[in-house]
């Protein structure tokens, strides 16, 4: 839905106002008469944002501003890409992008760019690296418990017809039934908490 036969986009402020064609791929908004789309508010910043058409989508990157730029309400850190229904805030006047945003495997291409950084961290993502055994650093040696395990547990009486294939240093022996406490084991506690030295 391009408005005009040159305009990559147009910016529409929400509430009124002129449309602004967008007639380049990357475009600085700001108060500075420089600016490719100079917006004179006192809250706008002199270079406040610049917008880029990456892979058929438009992207918003905040350049240090004071009053901040916002996509739907959310105050952005990095670049973000802004489709035509949502909302991108500048330093709180409101506008919406018309433009017909390119298929979705460009758009999943270009969507909030990654860099190199965060390519290596998905790479590090695999079932190798989340199971310990990461390949690319041999220094890493695999967690193995410290010293093996005190009580084994007696086998099941389903079990019990090969119970005399194991060893008897691996049987543990019958545990013996808990009493319930009685009234003489408490006065017992209470006597040696009075008695111990504070």
């Amino acid at each position: 839905m391009r408005p005009q036969s040159e305009a990559l986009g147009v910016l529409h402020p929400v509430g009124g106002g002129d449309p602004i064609p967008l007639l380049k791929n990357e475009i600085v908004v700001g108060r500075r008469p420089s600016c490719d789309i100079r917006l004179d508010y006192e809250n706008i910043s002199g270079k406040h944002c610049v917008l880029r058409l990456i892979n058929g989508v438009w992207n918003v990157r905040d350049l240090g501003s004071t009053n901040g730029t916002t996509v739907n309400g959310s105050r952005i850190a990095t670049e973000q890409s802004v489709m035509p229904d949502e909302e991108l805030g500048i330093a709180g006047h409101i506008f919406t992008i018309a433009y017909d945003p390119a298929g979705p495997e460009a758009f999943l291409g270009s969507h909030k760019e990654l860099d190199d950084e965060m390519v290596q961290a998905r790479e590090r993502h695999s079932l190798m690296d989340l199971a310990g055994m990461d390949t690319d650093n041999t220094n890493v040696k695999p967690k193995r418990p410290k010293r093996a395990p005190t009580v084994i547990e007696r086998l099941s009486a389903d079990e019990a017809e090969f119970d005399d294939a194991v060893p008897q240093h691996f049987k543990a022996p019958p545990k013996p039934a808990k009493k319930p406490p009685s009234d003489d084991d408490f006065l017992k506690l209470i006597e040696e908490d009075v008695k111990k030295p504070s």
